[in-house]
């Protein structure tokens, strides 16, 4: 999350979602009856004959639903138009979608007020965008271009040169490439992240790769090889993009799914599991449920939304599932929401 306003006398807050994740904040925090603005497109037509053309235009709606859609990477904010301009182009009262997605500027504002609790949860979100996801260095035999991945996007930290030359002798030249080597294996142990992608055209990668199992080198990262296209900030954005990263990133996620869903299978052999959204809002105010687990396709629903609202003010820690996935479709076994006590 970025570009986070607050305008305490209206009970307004400006902000731009930069992930799915994101999204999945919005869905919780967009309730009924609150006023949402932002940029979207009308199909105006000059007479009832005429096919209409699609005139971007700014909306103001109170809410009715929300409808997160995982698949299309959006969330759907439906509900009635109150204002919005160009003024030709806007029927109030008539009803409207606003399509939000990653990047979108979108106002929401709250006549009952916000809560700390829902601030706390922007604020943590915007501090979490700002947090290196992984580290990436795309290398060719002439240079290394470093980089971290964050939540709003490629963060470039440096540039390694090899100094290479045809033109050296050959020992001179082993001992420089050596060098050029070990610069770089020391920038990864610099990185602050677990998971480090190295990725590059040619083979500079794959001796790179050599050189660290042949030394035995330890970097303290997880290393990952990609090929790609240039050692430049697009051979960043082609490693970050490719089928191998992408792939590794979901694995990483539906492994934390599972370990989450073998704790709950623990507790409910030990009695310390809730099971549905009975139990769990019977629960909430004795405050000792220590995690809630929630399906993706429950956030929609406002019970669902005041649950997880009055959880995150007690500090429970809320993960949310995927419902598409193995673990989500165990989960939704279970009503799609489940707690473990501490």
């Amino acid at each position: 999350m970025k570009s986070v306003k607050f305008y305490d006398s209206t009970n307004t807050v400006k902000l731009v979602p930069e992930s799915f994740e994101d999204l999945y904040l919005l869905a919780m925090v967009v309730s009924k009856d609150n006023y949402v603005s932002s940029k979207s497109y009308r199909r105006f037509k000059a007479s009832e004959t005429d096919k209409g053309e699609q005139k971007e235009v700014f909306v103001r709606l109170v809410v009715e639903k929300t409808e997160l859609d995982r698949g299309a990477g959006r969330l759907r904010i439906i509900g009635k138009i109150v204002s919005g301009h160009p003024e030709e182009y806007i029927q109030v009262n008539s009803y409207h979608t606003l399509t939000v997605g990653p990047l979108d500027e979108i106002e929401i504002e709250k006549p009952e007020g916000w809560g700390d609790f829902i601030i706390r949860r922007i604020r943590q979100a915007v501090l979490d965008s700002k947090r290196p996801r992984l580290g990436v260095i795309a290398v060719d035999d002439e240079k290394a271009t470093l980089a971290y991945i964050r939540g709003y996007g490629i963060d470039l930290s440096g540039e390694l040169f090899s100094h290479l030359s045809k033109r050296m002798k050959e020992k001179d030249f082993e001992a420089q490439r050596e060098k050029y080597f070990k610069d770089i294996i020391d920038s990864v142990k610099r990185m602050d992240v677990e998971l480090v992608i190295i990725a590059g055209p040619g083979f500079t990668k794959d001796d790179i790769r050599k050189y660290v199992e042949y030394k035995g080198i330890e970097t303290g990262k997880r290393l990952v090889y990609v090929p790609v296209g240039d050692a430049e900030r697009s051979g960043i954005r082609e490693a970050v993009r490719s089928h191998e990263v992408s792939k590794m990133l979901e694995t990483e996620h539906v492994r934390r799914e599972f370990e989450l869903l073998d704790a709950l299978f623990r507790g409910m052999r030990s009695g310390s599991a809730l099971l549905g959204v009975e139990k769990i809002r019977e629960h909430l105010n004795d405050y000792k449920i220590e995690m809630i687990l929630v399906n993706d396709s429950k956030l929609n629903t406002e019970e669902i939304k005041k649950i997880l609202n009055d959880a995150d003010r007690h500090g429970v820690a809320i993960e949310i599932f995927n419902s598409e996935d193995e673990a989500g479709k165990q989960l939704e076994s279970f009503g799609g929401i489940a707690g473990m006590y501490k």
